[in-house]
């Protein structure tokens, strides 16, 4: 039986970049499986390499406490780090949590690839809702998130397109003081989950609560923004699409900063940093969320998060349209369509994503007029209309007064349309 093993050894070292840990912090899953006794170690690495459809290199480790029968470490070919399994019994507070009255867990404890966490965590999923186990659901301790099985099976297992970044984080918001309207509450906006993919936390302090719902939006769309695109020093101005430009501040300034009443003056566990206005003057972006707010514009997204958001955005273009129409010039909500723009015709040239404001509809088409000024393309002026169909978009959403609905909110779209 080997000794000594610790899981870190499985980090690689990240490069000197601002904002980036030297090592990313585990990544640990409990699969709730319901009925019989623990599988052996032996019957569970069979069940393993059937799906891989291949040889698994395993080897049996030193358990990590004494409720543990046994615990292996596993190597299989298309993982790039190592995983640690082994069986628990099924404690009360995880009966409580999944409602299974009867059965064991199934624990798995690996390091994320810091170049692609996604795929990495989506393919540790699909290994859990693979193989022939009765699994009923999984805990992902650190996000505090559960995933059902029917949940695993069609965002991991049969869906072919790839989960939203923010899969691999929760963004927790923290309203004070208790009660009381919306105009007397602070907000505090943080990440959890981005120290497993090699990033520190991401975190808002001293928003209005007025505007909760648009600074988590901004969280967000930074914290995926993170996983593609190293962040700049604290105090240098970064934009994340047409005039939302914040900076950075190091947690520890900032909180100072905070005003009787405000949340977040807790001590922190890890690393983190605060999104600031763009000058630093203030503790929040107040700018940002308030254009944000006006629905004028939106967070730009990642590479893979835009391919992946225009096949939704096509395949959901009627219910836009539809949403469109019945909202027109509605004083409560904008329709919003993104329109990849080039300064020429060159298939290869490098391309703008323009947001353009809906003005008109029609049967499969709507009328846009250009919503902010570009950046780069300089073919178009300010108050540019323009016929855009399903071919042309790359994402559509709704600027609502709770907050922006896109392709994958369908239901909440639909729900709000009953509405209005």
């Amino acid at each position: 039986m080997a000794h000594d093993f610790d899981i870190l050894e499985f980090a690689g070292l990240s490069e000197n970049h601002p904002w980036e840990l030297s090592q990313a912090t585990p990544t640990d899953l409990r699969a709730v499986v319901t009925g019989g006794e623990p599988i052996s170690m032996e019957e569970l690495g069979k069940k393993i390499a059937t799906f891989v459809g291949d040889t698994i290199d395993a080897e049996e480790i030193d358990p990590p406490d004494g409720d543990v029968a046994w615990a292996m470490r596993v190597r299989i070919e298309d993982l790039p780090t190592d995983i640690v399994l082994w069986v628990e019994p099924l404690a009360e507070e995880m009966r409580e949590a999944s409602e299974v009255d009867s059965g064991w867990i199934l624990a798995m404890q690996t390091i994320l690839h810091t170049d692609d966490p996604l795929t990495h965590f989506s393919n540790l999923m699909r290994l859990l809702g693979s193989i022939d186990l009765p699994i009923h659901s999984v805990w992902d301790l650190p996000t505090g998130r559960w995933f059902p099985k029917e949940i695993i099976d069609s965002v991991f297992v049969q869906d072919d397109t790839e989960p939203r970044e923010e899969v691999l984080w929760i963004t927790r918001l923290v309203e004070a003081p208790q009660g009381g309207d919306p105009e007397d509450r602070w907000a505090w906006v943080s990440t959890f989950g981005l120290s497993r993919c090699g990033r520190v936390e991401l975190e808002m302090l001293g928003v209005p609560a007025v505007v909760s719902s648009e600074a988590v939006h901004l969280v967000d769309g930074l914290a995926a923004l993170t996983l593609e695109t190293f962040l700049p020093p604290a105090g240098q101005p970064v934009s994340l699409g047409s005039d939302l430009v914040v900076s950075l501040m190091e947690c520890e300034k900032a909180i100072p900063m905070l005003e009787d009443g405000m949340p977040g003056d807790e001590t922190r566990q890890g690393s983190s940093v605060v999104i600031t206005s763009h000058d630093g003057t203030m503790l929040y972006p107040h700018d940002a969320l308030h254009i944000l707010h006006l629905g004028e514009t939106t967070v730009m997204r990642t590479t893979r998060s835009t391919k992946r958001q225009a096949g939704l955005a096509s395949s959901q273009w009627n219910l836009f349209i539809t949403a469109a129409k019945r909202i027109g010039n509605n004083e409560h909500a904008t329709c919003l369509v993104q329109v990849p723009w080039a300064n020429t015709d060159d298939e290869d040239a490098p391309r703008e994503y323009l947001w353009f404001r809906v003005v008109g509809t029609a049967q499969q088409s709507v009328t846009g007029e250009l919503a902010h000024k570009p950046a780069m393309v300089t073919s178009l002026q300010e108050g540019h209309q323009e016929e855009i169909e399903r071919d042309d978009i790359s994402d559509w959403v709704l600027m609502t007064p709770v907050g922006p609905l896109g392709p994958s909110d369908t239901e909440s779209i639909k729900l709000f349309l009953k509405q209005i």
